[in-house]
């Protein structure tokens, strides 16, 4: 069971990707700049890569929103 991201709670804020991944599963899909310079990024975890290995799930900085959770292969 590899982890997902939760996209109704997620703030597109791209910390997840900067945050170091040791398998580097966090995948950016879509990233965008606003008018006012914010950027927001759609990611994605991949199954294939994410070992579990808890790192992403168990910081609470890692993802201010918490949407990060334990998928379903």
């Amino acid at each position: 069971m590899a982890y997902k991201i939760n996209t109704k709670k997620c703030l597109k804020c791209g910390l997840c990707v900067t945050q170091g991944c040791p398998e580097n599963a966090f995948v950016v899909d879509k990233k965008v700049t606003e008018s006012d310079g914010l950027k927001l990024y759609t990611v994605r975890i991949d199954e294939n890569k994410c070992t579990e290995c808890d790192t992403c799930f168990s910081f609470e900085w890692w993802c201010p929103a918490k949407a990060i959770v334990k998928g379903k292969k």
